[in-house]
């Protein structure tokens, strides 16, 4: 069977030279100790399960990861202790996903898992990680991600993604009727779901329409969302199967009568070079999680500057940004571990959920874990919206906390630690 999620040949030819993210300035990398001297005690064992193959591939965040550890390595390591990042492909299957982290847990005996993104990888692990005391710094889909006390995730999830370009759609499109289309996945009900909830509290009407992601037929999908009447759409997936929906859309010019706005999976430098940016300007809006890839901030240049010496072939997409940022909390914390013979599993995890808040210009809000006792996390709820102009990326609004009604406790627990709005990162674009 055809993987409905494989580029189609040609596809993006010139893809990587289009659009933000391309041909930045960077200067030289800052990463960890920033010695230049390699590390070479004993390696500290890190690991990661991804969705790399299946209904759909995010191996950028593990690579950018692995990119910003390598730059590590080459500058001290984590106090002369280099990483070693141990990766797996979960295949979009619970089974494989499941023995993936008993591999790299139990016989790889890894400290952290740091960059992971799954469509189903937290359903399967969640409890597992619980049992043996490892934390996961990642990127999550499904509620698991957000639900467990061992999992606290850098993205804002398909959930606040959604919610955030939906009501986007309801503030400045003035949206009535939206479709909510995604693939009928593990986790599928609660992004619908969840935005549906959402309608219903801002009087939206939201209409679900889930499909098999062994046989989709983009032609029937879009004829589907136009019988629906509605004025608005949330399409969710990967900027490639996205590409074939938003050419299909094209073909029966449905711009014209409904709004079009994704999730920030569709962010990146290839997508605008991948529709016709024509008839898309200004009529595609995108939620994005993450800052602007051509923000000249300090920490969103260096990883651009990163990825360019450790990691060139990397996607620079949101999912990388997150990698990143994923990988160089985790260092922070570590190195807060003065004595790198006591850096194993424990101290780690101790090191991580203590940690204090988290600064950074590619967020607009400090991560944090909220210590020890935390049950839940969604430190990024707070996104942007992009659109396609002129066959690049412009930038429409900046920092919108997300209206979702669900993540009241997680506010509550925002103003136990202190922090305010005031704390969000200022983009420089």
């Amino acid at each position: 069977m055809k993987r409905i999620f494989c580029v189609a040949a040609g596809l993006f030819a010139a893809a990587l030279l289009v659009g933000s993210g391309s041909a930045m300035a960077a200067g030289k990398p800052d990463c960890g100790l920033n010695t230049g001297k390699a590390a070479t005690g004993q390696p500290i064992p890190v690991g990661a399960v991804t969705s790399m193959s299946g209904i759909g591939s995010f191996k950028e965040a593990d690579e950018a990861a692995k990119a910003y550890f390598d730059c590590v390595n080459a500058n001290g390591g984590i106090h002369g202790r280099p990483i070693t990042y141990h990766d797996e492909d979960d295949q979009s299957k619970l089974d494989v996903a499941a023995q993936a982290a008993k591999k790299l847990v139990g016989d790889e005996g890894v400290y952290i898992m740091v960059g992971s993104t799954s469509f189903i990888e937290c359903i399967a692990n969640a409890d597992y990680y619980i049992k043996q005391n490892i934390l996961e710094v990642g990127l999550g889909i499904p509620s698991q991600c957000y639900k467990s006390k061992n999992i606290a995730e850098i993205n804002a999830g398909p959930l606040q993604s959604g919610i955030g370009g939906a009501d986007y759609a309801r503030r400045k499109l003035h949206a009535k009727k939206l479709v909510c289309w995604i693939f009928k996945v593990p986790g599928a009900d609660y992004i619908c779901g969840g935005i549906e909830n959402w309608g219903k509290h801002f009087g939206v009407n939201v209409v679900s329409i889930y499909s098999d992601p062994s046989s989709v037929d983009v032609q029937s999908l879009v004829l589907q969302y136009a019988a629906t009447g509605a004025d608005s759409l949330m399409v969710f997936g990967t900027d490639d199967i996205g590409a074939q929906i938003l050419n299909a859309a094209q073909g029966q010019d449905l711009a014209a009568k409904m709004n079009f706005t994704v999730p920030t999976s569709y962010y990146t430098v290839r997508l605008p070079g991948a529709i016709d940016s024509k008839y898309w300007n200004n009529r595609l809006w995108v939620n994005s999680e993450l800052a602007p890839m051509d923000s000249k901030a300090k920490d969103n240049m260096n990883w651009h500057a990163v990825m360019d010496a450790y990691g060139p072939k990397v996607l620079k997409d949101s999912f990388s940004q997150a990698g990143y940022i994923a990988a160089r909390i985790v260092v922070r914390a570590m190195l807060t571990i003065k004595d790198p013979a006591k850096i194993n599993r424990s101290t780690v995890t101790a090191a991580v959920q203590n940690m204090t808040p988290y600064h950074t210009d590619i967020l607009c809000q400090p991560w944090y874990w909220g210590g020890p006792g935390a049950t839940e996390h969604n430190a990024n709820h707070v996104t942007r919206t992009v659109t396609v102009q002129d066959g690049k990326w412009k930038n429409l609004e900046g920092c919108h906390d997300s209206d979702d009604p669900s993540i009241e406790s997680i506010r509550v627990l925002e103003k136990k630690l202190g922090i305010k709005v005031e704390d969000r990162a200022i983009i420089k674009y």
